[in-house]
């Protein structure tokens, strides 16, 4: 029963299936049918009045012929599918049929299609009424997919609403009042002093943060002090961002604008902005405005590399612009050919697609558009060459216009002078003639000169500019017959000398007829023996030209007669030598008169004296000067008359800062020693007086020491002839911070008395480590066999040390070495523990220097190359490359998990400052006794080292290579000299 019901129930909704779908179906034809009568072409026709409205809005009619065609096929196919569908219907009916004959168990179809259906239902079988907890499910779904489609509305609605707001934005602001609002509201939020800043950026610019060490975040670090700069992912796949804080007024938008500066000008780009900087706006600020015709010409990437400073042209975005006036008529006009008055489009010329923006319509249906970048030029073109932009316009990048340096005031001044240079070559007199710099007006302290060069120049100044540079320490160009000079007063003083007397009436070689006063504090003399000045010259003066580069400074013969500084007296009438404050007889007028000898006057071959009668000072001949009676006494004048010194001398005068002139003159004594062996390596205190222009040590602030070497002849020839040897050589200068020449068979120092003791450690380390043997390998070194040994070196403060395998030692090849070295200024060799107990086939790395964050960024670029991304993480201040992939350290300081790392004690002041340590937070003073009780007794000097400021906290401060030791004996501590392993009780014979 219950099966024959559920056939009759089936069939009866098949039937009444079929007769709703024939109903639809006659509908649909006769819909069809009085589509077919209705659409004629005269309608099509009534439907514009124009053309071109009726190719756009109008559709050909379709033929009659056709739409029979198509009918007849359709009422094959639908016939077709009923038919196809009852077969089915009674197929399925059998299949039944048979399921029934064969059911198991006795069990009857119709009670098994009823426990589906009440499955279906989600019922238990044999019950009246659905399960409690099923229909709750039940509901519970209905819910939630009801509250999702509710939420996918609102969504759809949200993002209607976003898009219709931002194509309302987009058509511009509704009068010009708002428009001027807007660009106020855009001026203000630019120059908030106190709102963080965010910049997006690319994968590309990440890459370029992470370049060099990350140098580019650095240099950050010095420009914008104040300001922190952490780079993360964004939230779109791909994307990232610069979140900038500051923490003083102005210090974010500095930085901002450093960042915007580095990307644009990196990718040849320009800086848009609403309001441009200016001068007033900070004081690490600097704008100068280049003329259209030097478009090209500043080439901001050189300019960056060079002068530590971000380099960029920025110019002004382009006023808001409201939304052209319209009428009801012509909104409606374009809402037909789907455009709106104000919308961005893009218009077809010639096959290629321009930006404008539209502003009406024509009678006869064409869109009214005003081109970008025409300066209003307003054109009417046809519907079909007009498309709504999918891009924004593209923004013109000029290579001219307002040029804004960032940076510290001297180096800014810097690229400021070479940008005015350059665009001087393109547009000849622009900046020296029509817009020179002004100067700032201060009578002290960092300031600017225009100086006009005399008519004798021919050139040489700008030939020599940067020589002047180096050896002036003031910052130069000359443009055309103008020089400009900036810096502090004597630094301006001294190039204003060069500029306008030495290099214009120096002679091709270099002579000069003496020595102006404003360079005589910055002056050094040597003597070269008269047959040598050749040789120590070069052909085409090459090699004073290459001791010059290398040494910063710049060097003039004087005329032949003129005394060193080391002669310490001054030739008189008679060849008489007399000692500067010796008494002394002048002619004045004919007469002898008593005076006192002052020394060389302005002009070499003049002498100056002062005059008993009214003390005043006049220069006169040496032939007008004589010895006053007795009192005369003959002066010591160095190296003894004798070989290459009997044919006369030269004197060469050297000018440049103290550091520099001692090391120019190094190497003109080593070239003068190697045309004449001996000559000043046969007595070094004389060589030493003529490095220190005749002073004593305690007089003057640059040191010089010489010593013959200590090693052997071999070591000697390796650090003199070798590749090697003399890159050991210059990396012991750079990581001592003296500097180191080898005359003869000696070495030359000059610096603090501290750099000249690492200089002489740092050099023989080099010989040790390196000679026969590479950079890299590690066998027995130097020509004894004997390898490297620093006992010391953990305990000191110049000397960081890492121990590596030898797996890891294969990468550190000689290349890359040297590049760290030349890097960081510091020097790497390789030694055999010093005593310490290492692993077998572990060796110990010595980095090197004077500058602890020096040898930290050398550690972590070991580190780098030894194992990569990952050992990185280990070195200190460093963090590996996993966490530097979600966030970038910035300017405030160290990333995530990176640890601090130290800062230098001081700035540098220039090259003859001393560096002084800043006094620390005082440490209690230990207990030696008690500290040694409580830890295991050091059973070698190693160990003794290790334990020096946990033993010996807050003591005093040892000579550098003592050591304190505890006998057990006398149970009182003594001192152990490293070097000899010589030990004193007395305290008062080690103490710094």
């Amino acid at each position: 029963k219950e099966h024959k019901e559920s056939k009759e129930h089936k069939e009866h909704k098949e039937n009444k299936d079929s007769k709703e779908h024939k109903d639809k179906k006659d509908k649909k034809e006769k819909k069809e049918d009085k589509d077919t009568k209705e659409d004629t072409p005269k309608e099509v026709a009534a439907a514009t009045s124009t053309s071109m409205l009726q190719s756009m809005m109008a559709a050909p009619p379709p033929e009659v012929g056709k739409a029979k065609d198509k009918k007849d096929k359709k009422d094959k196919k639908d016939k077709k599918e009923d038919k196809d569908k009852k077969d089915k219907d009674d197929k399925k009916d059998d299949k039944a049929k048979d399921t029934k004959d064969k059911a198991p168990g006795g069990k009857t179809p119709g009670k098994d299609e009823a426990e589906t259906f009440w499955n279906d239902l989600f019922l238990p079988v044999g019950e009246n009424e659905p399960d409690a907890s099923a229909v709750a499910e039940a509901a519970e779904r209905r819910r939630q997919q009801e509250a999702a489609e509710a939420e996918a509305d609102k969504k759809q609605a949200e993002t209607m609403t976003a898009e219709a707001k931002r194509r309302e934005e987009e058509l511009g602001p509704v009068d010009e009042t708002a428009a001027e609002v807007q660009m106020a509201q855009e001026a203000a939020v630019e120059l908030d002093p106190l709102r963080p800043r965010q910049v997006a950026l690319t994968g590309k610019h990440v890459e370029v943060l992470r370049a060099d060490g990350e140098r580019w975040l650095r240099r950050f670090e010095r420009l914008a002090p104040n300001a922190s700069i952490v780079v993360q992912r964004g939230v779109e796949p791909g994307s990232w961002e610069a979140n900038i804080t500051g923490t003083q007024p102005g210090a974010a938008r500095r930085a901002e604008l450093c960042l915007r500066s580095l990307f644009a000008s990196l990718s040849g780009e320009t800086v848009q902005v609403r309001v441009l900087p200016e001068d007033e706006d900070d004081e690490r600020i600097e704008v100068l405005e280049i003329p259209e015709g030097g478009d090209g010409s500043v080439l901001l990437q050189r300019i960056m590399e060079s002068c530590e400073v971000t380099a960029a042209f920025f110019h002004e975005k382009e006023p808001v612009r409201p939304r052209p006036p319209t009428t009801q008529a012509q909104i409606d006009l374009g809402r037909l050919l789907g455009l709106a008055t104000g919308q961005t489009v893009e218009i077809r010329f010639e096959q290629e697609w321009y930006h404008a923006r539209v502003i009406g319509f024509t009678d006869n249906g064409l869109v009214r558009v005003e081109w970008f970048g025409g300066e209003g030029a307003e054109a009417q073109v046809s519907p079909i060459d007009v498309r709504p932009s999918s891009n924004s316009p593209e923004i013109l990048h000029p290579m001219h216009g307002r040029l804004v340096l960032i940076g510290d005031l001297r180096q800014r001044t810097a690229a400021k002078f070479q940008a005015m240079a350059a665009v001087d070559r393109r547009v000849p007199g622009h900046f020296s003639d029509l817009f020179p710099p002004k100067p700032r007006g201060q009578l002290f302290g960092f300031d600017l000169d225009v100086v006009e060069l005399p008519p004798g120049d021919g050139g040489a100044c700008a030939r020599m500019a940067s020589k002047i540079i180096a050896a002036s320490e003031a910052v130069v160009e000359v443009l055309s017959k103008k020089a400009f000079i900036a810096g502090e007063p004597e630094e301006r003083r001294r190039a204003r000398a060069f500029l306008t007397t030495l290099v214009p009436n120096a002679g091709p070689f270099g002579d000069a007829h003496g020595i102006p006063e404003e360079l005589a504090d910055f002056c050094s003399k040597v003597r070269v023996p008269a047959l040598v000045v050749a040789t120590v010259a070069g052909a085409n003066r090459t090699n004073l030209s290459s001791i010059e580069d290398e040494t910063r400074c710049l060097t003039f013969w004087l005329p032949q007669g003129t005394q060193s500084s080391s002669d310490g007296g001054v030739l008189v009438a008679g060849g008489a030598m007399c000692a500067i404050g010796d008494r002394v007889e002048a002619q004045w007028a004919g007469e002898w008169s008593a005076a006192t000898l002052l020394g060389q006057g302005s002009d070499p071959e003049l002498v100056r004296v002062t005059w008993d009668v009214d003390g005043s000072e006049q220069d006169i001949a040496p032939d007008g000067v004589r010895p006053a009676g007795s009192k005369t006494r003959a002066v010591a004048s160095g190296p003894k008359k004798t070989g290459a010194w009997a044919q006369g001398t030269r004197v060469l005068a050297v000018i440049g800062n103290e550091k520099s002139r001692r090391s120019c003159i190094f190497k003109v004594m080593a070239l003068t020693e190697n045309c004449s062996p001996g000559i000043w390596t046969g007595s070094l205190e004389d060589a030493e007086k003529e490095a220190r222009d005749g002073k004593p040590e305690e007089e003057v602030f640059i040191g010089v020491e010489a010593a013959k070497h200590e090693g052997t002849s071999a070591e000697m020839e390796w650090l003199r002839t070798s590749m090697a040897g003399q890159q050991a050589m210059t990396g012991a200068a750079r990581a001592s911070g003296a500097a180191i020449q080898i005359v003869g068979s000696a070495f030359f120092f000059a610096g603090f008395p501290a750099q000249r003791q690492r200089g002489r450690e740092y050099v023989q380390w080099a010989c040790k480590s390196r000679m026969q043997q590479g950079i890299a390998r590690f066998q027995a070194g130097g020509a004894g066999g004997k390898p490297l040994s620093v006992v010391d070196a953990d305990m000191r403060d110049d000397v960081t040390v890492m121990v590596v395998v030898q797996a890891q030692m294969e990468f550190l090849r000689p290349e890359r070495l040297a590049a760290i070295e030349q890097e960081t200024e510091v020097m790497l060799v390789f030694d055999d523990g010093g005593g310490s107990i290492l692993e077998r086939g572990s060796k110990r790395l010595l980095i090197c220097g004077d500058q602890d964050l020096m040898r930290q960024k050398a550690l972590r670029r070991v580190n780098y190359f030894v194992a990569g991304a990952a050992l990185a993480a280990t070195a200190p201040g460093a963090s590996s490359s996993s966490e530097r992939e979600p966030a970038l350290r910035g300017l405030g300081g160290p990333g995530p998990g990176a640890a601090p790392v130290k800062r230098p004690f001081e700035q540098d002041a220039g090259q003859d400052a001393k560096r002084m340590r800043p006094a620390g937070p005082a440490v209690a003073k230990s207990d030696a006794r008690v500290v040694l009780k409580s830890i295991p007794w050091p059973d070698t000097i190693n160990q003794w080292g290790q334990l020096q400021n946990k033993v010996w906290a807050g003591h005093p401060k040892l000579q550098r290579g003592w050591i304190r030791c505890w006998s057990r004996s006398q149970d009182s501590e003594y001192y152990l000299r490293l070097s000899d392993k010589q030990t004193t009780f007395n305290i008062q014979d080690v103490l710094a």
